[in-house]
């Protein structure tokens, strides 16, 4: 006969089972109790079950649904068993980056700093701590402070130009992919840590080695960052470090002794690292903004209106964090950005031919590429856009709902909805790109794309803080790369649509392949 104890316990257990049941019929019907059109969940794997079993690159298979779910400018897919809504409409898109965004602001992801100290940077972290920090860090990057450190920039490039082709075999197809990896390194580092590191020379450099562990395709990283994307709180609750501790400790090393050094001898350098020591000392960075050939100290709409209350303390945990993430951020987007633009252009030999002639004619005019004339490189400018259309560094984008809200379609989502903005699916949409896949840098000319198609970068107040650090730094090293070489098609050509399944990022398979020759 059961005892008392035994049947408190088998109570408990079939309560237990009960609630989780109810849970799991909950989130099974989501969408039909919504009345939102969706594309069933392969139980436990989601809509898409070869990206859960990690099969297949994760842009590939939410392209897949966004096609499935034609006509619908709302949709629903499940991500393992979490329920996600797929917002298909330009319109309803942008409203969700920039109208409505007080009601979008978070990305979802759950940051626990004791864990993983560098998760506390401007990307994960969400509500008043996110506005807080994105109001504090904004003048570091206006216009003013890109011309203040460009001198930092410009000195890299030069070097990296200089010895280019070093090492290179012209008579081969070449993958200039670590060749661009090793210079955008040297940029973030000099500019951000204030680190003259020298990876363009050296390939077993500590940056570059650290950088290549971060970004190595494996199939556990693509596993966490599916389960930051669709189980946040899961992985919270196991307390799962997604950042090997090598590498958390590489950076607090690097910048305690950094700060050390610039406090201790008052050195004083142009770049990011004493930004932020003026940011921790002062609370605050000067707003400055770049007007023609003049610089002015302004209120700027630009710099985010810096909440009344403090919510963040400024101290070294936190300003490390910010560090990592435009290290990570800084050198892989735009190395990959700058190969692929110089893949396509020697595919289209009429649009590089076009492009150089532009750097030719800013360059005669100025003397040299100076900060004020990279503005005229309007058309190379086009040529990036179209790059980062066709390989966008972030290719999907995540909200979270603040609040319960309603699209224009009539369709209603409950507060702490998880919205998912398919980037890459809308950059190949035929109605608002003709031709995707050809490369068509005019498609930037005049009004540009439809509002809500095109973010490579994200849109609106989370848009990405250090978009025009990166644009400055491609248009620089490219037009100059461009009065010195050819580019020519490789002879094996490569599917840029075939991407790496346990990558981040959309990275293409195989190389993307070039041939050079000196002009």
């Amino acid at each position: 006969m059961a005892t008392t104890g035994q049947l408190v316990i088998g109570s408990l257990v079939a309560a237990l089972v009960i609630y989780v049941i109810h849970r799991l019929r909950k989130l099974a019907n989501f969408f039909s109790d919504r009345n939102i059109p969706y594309i069933p969940n392969v139980w436990p794997f989601g809509s898409a079950p070869k990206i859960g079993l990690l099969r297949e690159n994760p842009f590939t298979g939410w392209n897949k649904l966004y096609s499935q779910l034609a006509p619908h400018k709302v949709g629903g897919v499940y991500s393992y068993i979490n329920p996600i809504v797929m917002v298909r409409d330009p319109e309803l898109v942008h409203r969700v980056y920039t109208t409505d965004f007080s009601s979008f602001v978070d990305r979802g992801f759950t940051v626990d700093e004791a864990k993983d100290p560098l998760d506390g940077h401007l990307f994960f972290l969400s509500g008043e701590k996110w506005r807080y920090l994105r109001a504090k860090l904004s003048p570091i990057f206006t216009s003013g402070k890109l011309k203040w450190m460009f001198d930092q920039m410009k000195s890299c490039s030069d070097k990296f130009v200089d010895t280019f082709e070093e090492g290179l075999d012209f008579s081969k197809d070449i993958d200039l992919r670590e060749t661009f990896a090793r210079f955008t390194t040297d940029v973030i580092t000099s500019c951000a840590f204030g680190i003259e590191n020298n990876a363009i020379d050296d390939p077993n450099n500590e940056f570059r080695k650290i950088g290549k562990q971060f970004f190595k395709p494996a199939r556990t990283n693509s596993l966490f960052l599916v389960a930051r994307m669709s189980m946040p709180k899961l992985l919270a609750w196991l307390k799962i470090k997604t950042i090997d501790q090598n590498i958390t400790d590489f950076f607090i090393d690097v910048v305690k002794q950094t700060f050390h050094h610039r406090l201790s001898t008052n050195y004083v350098r142009k770049d990011f690292v004493q930004l932020l020591l003026e940011l921790r000392e002062k609370g605050e960075v000067k707003t400055e903004e770049f007007f023609g050939d003049k610089v002015k100290q302004t209120n700027g709409q630009e710099a985010d209106e810096v909440p009344k209350n403090k919510v963040l303390d400024l101290n070294d945990a936190l300003l490390t964090a910010q560090l990592f993430v435009f290290f990570v951020a800084g050198f892989e987007t735009t190395s990959s950005t700058m190969l692929a633009t110089f893949y396509f252009l020697a595919r289209n030999p009429e649009c590089q031919q076009k492009a150089r002639e532009e750097a030719k004619r800013v360059l005669e005019k100025n003397g040299g590429f100076t900060y004020e004339s990279l503005k005229d490189l309007s058309y190379l400018q086009h040529c990036i856009d179209e790059t980062l259309r066709m390989l966008p560094p972030v290719s999907m984008n995540f909200r979270v709902a603040a609040n319960d809200y309603q699209f224009s379609n009539g369709i209603r989502i409950e507060k702490g909805t998880h919205v998912l903005l398919p980037t890459i699916s809308l950059h190949y949409d035929p109605e608002y790109f003709p031709e995707p896949h050809k490369f068509k840098p005019e498609r930037f000319e005049g009004q540009g794309p439809i509002k809500g198609t095109y973010a490579p970068f994200g849109d609106g107040p989370r848009i990405c803080i250090g978009k025009r650090f990166a644009e400055v730094e491609m248009k620089l090293t490219i037009a100059k790369l461009l009065l010195i070489y050819n580019f020519l098609p490789g002879k094996e050509d490569c599917d840029v649509h075939d991407y790496i399944p346990g990558a981040l990022t959309a990275v293409p398979r195989k190389p993307l392949y070039v041939r050079l020759q000196k002009l």
